[in-house]
């Protein structure tokens, strides 16, 4: 796991760094320390973990730094920590994981802390796709939908790359809701890091800013239920 830090107040940049080693997490990590937005932008670095303070110095604030960090990556897990609650709602416009004050309260650290871990390793848990006598392995987060036409599946990723398989589709329902997949119709699954919007009759999925958006049907039967665990997922990813 790569863990970015953006902070330009020495002092806390340490604790920042401390209170992550603090963590008993099993898992690789490496940490890169920055005091600007422009420095941690010329690093060219990609991140799955970044804390970043607003305020910092330079020309470039945290939020734009932010904004920037998301088009080259975006499943990119955001905390933001701050002093100023004032900047909270621009936040999390930009799908902030969450906020935290300064000073730091080492036990809510470590509480956030660990629920960032958990979301990384869910999207990091592997797929495996039987093509041909052999055995494919895709990233659940890579998973942008799935589309069932009788006894196949057809597996598409976020790269546009499809992989037919055989299988049921209410079968895998049941396997990926812990990875955040809602039934919207019978021949669909989707990935709810992928939803742009969901309308009566319609779910938009997208990826990369500049994608043209794949626009699927939503059933009457799935809809309740689709837009209810799309909020229970979208509250408990981006709002903590």
């Amino acid at each position: 796991m790569i863990i970015g830090i953006c902070e330009d107040n020495v002092p806390i940049r340490e604790e920042l760094r401390q209170e992550i080693e603090k963590q008993q997490e099993q898992l690789a990590m490496q940490i890169y320390e920055f005091g600007s937005a422009e420095a941690m932008m010329a690093s060219n670095q990609l991140f799955d973990l970044v804390f970043l303070d607003i305020e910092l110095d330079g020309a470039m604030t945290g939020l734009e730094l932010a904004q920037q960090l998301q088009i080259k990556n975006p499943d990119l897990i955001l905390v933001f920590i701050s002093a100023y609650t004032k900047y909270v709602s621009s936040a999390f416009h930009l799908h902030t994981f969450q906020f935290l004050l300064k000073p730091l309260d080492a036990d809510l650290f470590a509480e956030e802390f660990k629920r960032c871990v958990e979301s990384y390793r869910i999207a990091h848990d592997i797929f495996r796709i039987p093509q041909g006598g052999e055995i494919i392995e895709v990233e659940m987060k890579d998973i942008m939908y799935i589309e069932s036409n009788k006894r196949k599946l057809m597996i598409h990723l976020k790269n546009k790359k499809k992989y037919e398989m055989y299988g049921k589709i209410s079968e895998q329902e049941a396997v990926l809701l812990v990875h955040h997949f809602v039934r919207i119709h019978k021949s669909y699954l989707v990935n709810c890091r992928y939803i742009k919007k969901m309308k009566d009759e319609t779910v938009s999925l997208g990826y990369l800013p500049k994608d043209e958006l794949i626009v699927l049907p939503i059933s009457r039967r799935c809809k309740e239920k689709a837009k209810e665990q799309y909020h229970q997922y979208y509250y408990a990813r981006f709002e903590g």
